[in-house]
């Protein structure tokens, strides 16, 4: 199936779930200086996730099934003031 991550194209098995997308950006992201300094003082990325809009709680992520077409954004922790 095809979906949508932060508006790019990604192909995956038909029976993908959030928590595989979920994983995909954790490796996309090992490098981000910010995301990785977050994960080291809080032991997690600390990401939200939204699927069509809708923000997912934590205790969906390995359950929410994706279908085609679903357009997943993830967004990471703004700090300041």
């Amino acid at each position: 199936m095809k979906i949508r991550i932060n508006n790019r194209e990604q192909e995956l098995l038909d029976e993908a779930r959030l928590i595989d997308v979920i994983r995909l950006v954790r490796v996309a992201t090992a490098d981000d200086m910010m995301l990785k300094t977050v994960r080291e003082l809080t032991g997690g990325d600390q990401l939200s996730y939204l699927v069509n809009g809708r923000v997912v709680p934590a205790r969906e992520y390995d359950t929410l099934c994706l279908k085609d077409g679903d357009d997943v954004r993830w967004v990471h922790p703004a700090f300041g003031g």
